[in-house]
């Protein structure tokens, strides 16, 4: 009892602070309870059990009948009614999944007996209160679909979801994919574990971490309708681990997938259009433990799990050093495929994770939980690609003596939670958590030699060579802490209905540190090789630069509430949200560039407000209507408004001058040792005052300012989001639902940088026909004339921020999903969907909308009225834009007899947009690189891809355990779809496959339960 008094303090501290959370991560249970005559029953006891629940929880019904058990964590439970004079209803197995709001309604008969009346198997599917679109993965369909075992895959199910990799077996694991939803940013999306908005808001919108797949009980993804406990519109992903209870239980695991079980899918008429395998499967293992149990029976639960994955690809073009490779590399053409994937040296990944969980039951009603992630992420070829060689790819250590004094991040990434929740009474439930998410990790060159070895750049086909690109090698450190509180309160028959209220909010702070480091501090630029005589050509270039150094600091501060009203069978959802974001820039400090110092000097940056806070209102309004009474057959409807999340360096970055500076000169290879000298950089009278192209925080009026002239409009906005839903849900069946959702949305206040005192007048139109020995006719390469904009005058580095009204700028999606779920029953269990989609540009610069110019006219007849292009680039991606029109995804189960269980994936889709372009190397007075569109975005799209994946497990019982081998056959059909292909016509590899689709590969693996 000494403990209750520091607990309400704690709840009233943060509750006044006004701070809340960000993701749901906990399901709902309520209801009616009537007399056979249809009359409300007031005073009934409601009592709830669960194998996960510490003690029960219980509740009397209100003068309406009503009641309510809200943020309960998923899982199944027995809700029992009773009151004296009335037979007793037990309701058993009832599902609570993530967002879910399971109505459990009851009818109880007089009796003069004691008598108990049990309902089993009748579990609601179709949600009530839900007025959104998403989607929930149970444990039971994350183990039994066949998938490559991480949270990216699982997206790749996902209703309206378009991913930009097509991950194979595991060929892709490792690394994060990005993904579009209902034609939205990545940088929108939301990352959630155990009630932790863990998003990293440097890599806005991304994960800052990797997991244990056997570590999750579920995953819930939201795709639309979201309500005031998240602030955007992007996907949110919950990941909930699992738990301990009072019966000790677990499990371990063993997967390998080899070579020797991995086909050949390409052709002799691929390989001569560049093809090879992709990234070939060499070895995959993936093995681990979760186990949990009672320290005290409904007191005390422990939890935890160890997990190792190592994922070892080839890394194409890079070949083992033996004499046999190397001849093989000489002339790959000549030697089978086979032999050409055995030479090939290994990308490796190496993941390992380690979670802990414990729950205690403080007091009654209140449970403390502790819970911490560890994770580390080691790989020795990051970004190798087609277009990136072994040693221009990037080591991501886990430990570096290289570093020094940042030697302490090389470890795991740390996430810790503390929560406390308190059942003050069955109308009013309080939630406080505390969270930190450590995100630290270091980019490095691949071999430690070629720290100072210049990196060179082909501009025909953007070919790396000799070193890490520019500013690839980095150090960051992104620490996020938060303190979250909620609370949920009943208010029932009050204005003629029930009203089920949950507010909060939340502090946050974000950190971020990053450095950056280009080998030899400068790019050799060649136009189409690096045979180019630079000597004597005028189009090589010189990319100076400057190493990074920035600190940022993120606040972010919510509150929200939101009202739940039912009455009869209508039930509305009003809600408004706020969010404070402000980012500062803070003091740091970079060294001079050691070859032209007087050009890029040392730089000593005390730190910059932007002078911008955001303070943003977000309302919400839903709807469901219970069509014919029975909670089967549901209308709904939503409108919402959302801002989009401020990453740590969203505006402040503009005003820092310590950012990582490249700047580009044309360059004459005196000494044709084809590396850059100070000497041999062409200045030019203005002593480098007009330099080609720069990119960075960089003024050459006044190059050592430890401020910049960059400015920030103080009208500036974020992104906005607007958006409605109108659906229909029908339960078809004991646990069979299918349903129809219409989603419209538009896309406003994008961010881009405008350079002062442009208008499109300054630019003038200049036609150009590339070369004809310059676009090969035997690869089909297109050439004809095109028009690109160039600036009348020198663009200046002096840049204004601002944003631009949606008369200008915006994107506007229109879509209809259909989808059917059922639950495993009768032997059987599917999850499918159908989405049909167009999001078109208007006004707008496609993928791009950051860092541009927006009064260059290049390229806008092609994009404005066009399809939405986002342009993913990332972990050696190149040359894909995520834009499908329609997705046709089905995942399902069978139970055959003799206990052996069947399983597939099939997965369909339009290809994506080919943007086949001719590139104008760079054109005078600082307008960089004209890269010209032959056709508006989405007119040409490559192949349509599909794939099949298969699954097979027989288990055994072995006493009290349960032994389950299994095999996973991808892309059971070996299908060859090419997924990328090289863009630029006026190159060497013009239209050579740059991806396929990975071949059939097999996964054998062994699972026990116990």
């Amino acid at each position: 009892m000494r403990v209750r008094p520091f607990v309400l303090a704690l709840v009233a501290c943060f509750a006044v602070s006004a701070l809340a959370t960000a993701q749901q991560q906990t399901g709902e249970i309520f209801g009616k309870v009537t007399d056979q005559s249809g009359g409300v029953l007031p005073g009934v006891t409601v009592t709830l059990t669960a194998p996960h629940l510490l003690q029960p929880l219980t509740a009397v019904t209100s003068e309406t009948g009503t009641y309510q058990f809200p943020r309960l964590n998923i899982g199944s439970y027995t809700v029992r009614f009773e009151l004296a004079g009335f037979k007793s209803v037990v309701n058993e197995g009832i599902e609570v999944n993530v967002g879910f709001s399971a109505q459990v309604n009851a009818q109880m008969g007089i009796s003069t007996v004691q008598e108990t009346i049990t309902v089993t198997g009748e579990s609601p599917i179709v949600d009530t209160r839900n007025t959104g679109t998403k989607q929930t993965f149970t444990n039971e369909l994350l183990q039994s679909i066949p998938s490559a075992r991480d949270p990216w895959v699982i997206l790749q199910q996902t209703t309206g979801i378009a991913m930009d990799r097509e991950n194979v077996g595991g060929n892709m694991s490792g690394q994060q994919s990005n993904y579009v939803s209902r034609g939205g940013s990545p940088f929108n999306n939301k990352w959630a574990v155990d009630g932790i908005d863990i998003t990293d808001m440097a890599a806005t919108g991304s994960s800052p971490t990797y997991y244990d797949f056997d570590a999750f009980e579920e995953m819930t993804i939201n795709t639309g309708g979201v309500d005031v406990t998240q602030q955007t519109g992007g996907v949110g992903i919950n990941l909930v681990t699992k738990s301990g209870s009072d019966r000790f239980k677990g499990s371990s695991r063993f997967y390998v997938t080899d070579q020797k079980y991995e086909s050949q899918n390409i052709t002799d008429a691929q390989r001569l259009q560049g093809a090879s395998s992709g990234s070939p499967i060499q070895n995959i293992k993936d093995y681990g433990v979760e186990v949990g149990g009672p320290i005290k029976k409904g007191k005390a639960w422990i939890w935890g799990a160890i997990g190792k994955q190592n994922v070892g690809v080839g890394v194409v073009g890079f070949f083992q050093p033996d004499a046999t490779c190397q001849a093989i590399k000489a002339n790959p053409l000549a030697s089978p495929i086979e032999a050409v994937n055995a030479c090939l040296n290994t990308d490796l990944t190496q993941l390992q994770t380690t979670n802990l969980k414990a729950d205690v039951q403080l007091f009654k009603g209140n449970k403390l939980s502790l819970y911490n992630l560890f994770s580390k992420k080691v790989r020795n070829a990051r970004n190798a690609s087609d277009t990136t060689p072994v040693e221009s790819t990037v080591r991501q250590a886990a430990v570096s003596s290289s570093y020094g004094q940042w030697g302490w991040i090389t470890g795991p990434t740390p996430t810790y939670k503390f929560g406390d929740q308190w059942v003050v009474s069955d109308r009013l439930l309080v939630d406080v958590q505390y969270a930190h998410v450590g995100n630290n990790f270091i980019l490095d060159f691949h071999e430690d030699a070629l720290k100072d070895v210049q990196p060179f750049l082909i501009i025909a086909g953007s070919i790396n060579g000799r070193s890490t690109p520019d500013g690839s090698q980095s150090v960051n450190i992104r620490p996020v802490n938060s303190v979250n509180v909620n609370a949920n309160y009943f208010l029932p028959g009050t204005l003629g209905g029930d009203h089920a209220f949950k507010f909060g909010g939340y502090w946050k702070d974000a950190y971020s540190y990053n450095s950056t480091h280009t080998g030899g501090n400068a790019v050799a630029r060649f136009p189409t090789s690096i045979n180019d005589n630079c000597a004597v050509l005028t189009t090589c270039q010189a990319q100076v630069t400057r190493d990074g150094q920035t600190r940022y600091d993120l606040k972010n501060d919510s509150l929200y509430v939101q009202d739940t009203y039912t009455h009869g069978r209508l039930t509305t959802q009003l809600g408004v949200r706020y969010d404070y974001n402000k980012d500062v820039a803070l003091s740091s400090q970079v060294a001079a560039n050691p070859m032209l110092p007087q050009l890029l000097p040392t730089v000593n940056f005390p730190g910059a407000d932007p002078g911008i806070a955001f303070n943003n209102i977000s309302p919400r309004l839903g709807f469901t209507y219970d069509l014919k009474g029975d909670g089967k057959t549901l209308a709904k409807g939503n409108y919402a408004s959302y801002w989009g999340q401020v990453g740590t360096s969203g505006i402040s970055q503009i005003l820092n001058p310590v950012t990582r500076v490249s700047v580009r000169y044309p360059w004459i290879d005196i000494n044709g040792d084809k590396f850059v000298q100070a000497n041999e950089v062409q200045l030019g009278a203005t002593n480098g005052r007009n330099p080609l192209a720069v990119t960075g925080n960089w003024d050459p009026n006044d190059p050592s300012n430890p401020s910049t002239a960059n400015t920030v409009d103080p009208n500036f906005k974020n992104d906005r989001t607007d958006e409605f839903i109108l659906g229909l849900d029908r339960e078809i069946g004991l646990g069979f639902a299918a349903g129809v959702n219409y989603v419209w949305r538009r896309y406003t206040n994008f961010t881009v940088d405008q350079y002062v005192g442009f208008e499109p007048s300054d630019y003038v139109a200049v036609p150009f026909t590339a070369p004809a020995s310059t676009c090969p006719a035997a690869q089909n390469a297109r050439c004809p004339t095109v028009t690109y904009y160039q600036p009348l005058f020198q663009v200046p580095g002096v840049q204004q921020r601002t944003s631009f009204s949606s008369d200008l700028y915006n994107r506007t999606f229109n879509g209809v999903d259909v989808t059917a779920r059922k639950r495993l029953s009768h032997r059987w269990l599917m999850n499918t969907s159908v989405s049909w989609a167009s999001t078109i540009v208007n006004n707008g610069f496609g993928g791009a909308f950051a860092n541009t110019i927006p009064e260059d006219p290049t390229n806008r007849d092609t994009r404005n009225g066009f399809q939405y292009d986002y342009q993913s680039t990332g972990s050696g991606l190149g040359n894909i834009y995520v834009n499908a029109k329609w997705l046709f995804k089905i995942g399902g189960l069978y139970q055959l007899p003799g206990d052996v269980n069947v399983s597939a994936f099939y997965n369909a889709r339009q290809g994506y947009p080919f943007e086949a372009f001719v590139r104008q190397a760079t054109r005078p007075l600082g307008g960089g690189t004209a890269d010209v569109l032959l056709d508006p975005v989405g007119a040409n799209r490559l192949p349509t891809y599909q794939n099949l994946d298969f699954h097979v497990e027989r288990p055994v019982k072995l006493g009290t355990a349960r032994f389950i081998p299994s095999m996973d056959v991808f892309n059971i059909g070996n299908m060859n779809t090419v997924l990328a292909l090289q863009r630029q016509q006026n190159s060497a590899i013009a239209n050579n496959i740059s991806q396929v689709l990975a071949p059939r590969v097999v996964r054998f693996g062994v699972r026990v339960n116990w």
